[in-house]
């Protein structure tokens, strides 16, 4: 007696072979942009627990680093790990990443930054850092956003950012600097920045450091609002 339902062999084939390259990008709220020897790393230390390498000389940072700012009020019971309508955490807390300083050719292949660029495009605000006591600030942060409109599709250019003037402590107090004062590079950047959010401050000295991440953090919060109203109304649209 025979059980079932007879089905025809089929001679074993072959496999598929692929090969397949994955890109990894790191989810961050606020990525860190700059050239090298800025402070980015210092300021990443001062307002995490991060432990980046830190040094005088250029090139210090070869990975992306990431670390966890928490407001000084928070309490973790408040923070229960939930999500918006588009995936992204109401944590209370901010991630950060530090992306290795930028050159010029940046967008090309030259210097570190380029291949992670990449992970700037998955965070929610670029947090534009400047040394004041470099001869070429203005132009500086002019190179910075011309590498960022020239990589990939130019969505970097298009992001949200908070452009902030670094090592206080020491700047304007010599003959070294092209400026004089404060008030003076200020006047200059003004004269280019498509946007009024500039801050000071000194990372090393933790001045105006605490304001800083305040008020990033409230701005961080209203851009993934922003983000999560404009994802609604596609859906309504398309829907």
């Amino acid at each position: 007696l025979q059980r079932g339902v007879y089905r025809a062999r089929t001679p074993p084939r072959g496999g598929e072979r692929k090969r397949l390259k994955l890109t990894l990008k790191v989810v961050a709220d606020v990525a860190l942009v700059a050239v090298p020897n800025a402070g980015k790393s210092t300021l990443l230390s001062k307002v995490t627990r991060a432990k980046p390498k830190i040094a005088d000389y250029p090139f210090t940072t070869v990975v992306p680093n990431l670390g966890v700012w928490v407001p000084s009020n928070f309490d973790g019971d408040d923070d229960d790990g939930t999500m918006d309508d588009v995936g992204n955490s109401k944590s209370k807390s901010l991630i950060l990443c530090d992306v290795p300083g930028l050159i010029a050719g940046a967008s090309e292949g030259i210097g570190l930054g380029h291949a992670f660029l990449r992970h700037v495009e998955r965070c929610h605000v670029i947090l534009h850092l400047l040394d004041a006591t470099s001869k070429e600030c203005v132009e500086e942060y002019a190179m910075i956003n011309r590498e960022l409109l020239n990589y990939g599709t130019g969505k970097l250019a298009t992001m949200p950012q908070v452009v902030v003037v670094n090592k206080l402590d020491i700047a304007f107090k010599g003959a070294d600097g092209e400026f004089g004062s404060r008030e003076e590079l200020e006047e200059e950047l003004k004269k280019i920045m498509p946007h009024s959010r500039l801050m000071w401050i000194s990372a090393l000295e933790e001045e105006g450091v605490d304001d800083l991440m305040e008020r990033v953090a409230m701005f961080v919060k209203k851009v993934k609002e922003t983000t999560a109203a404009e994802e609604r109304r596609r859906e309504e649209d398309d829907g």
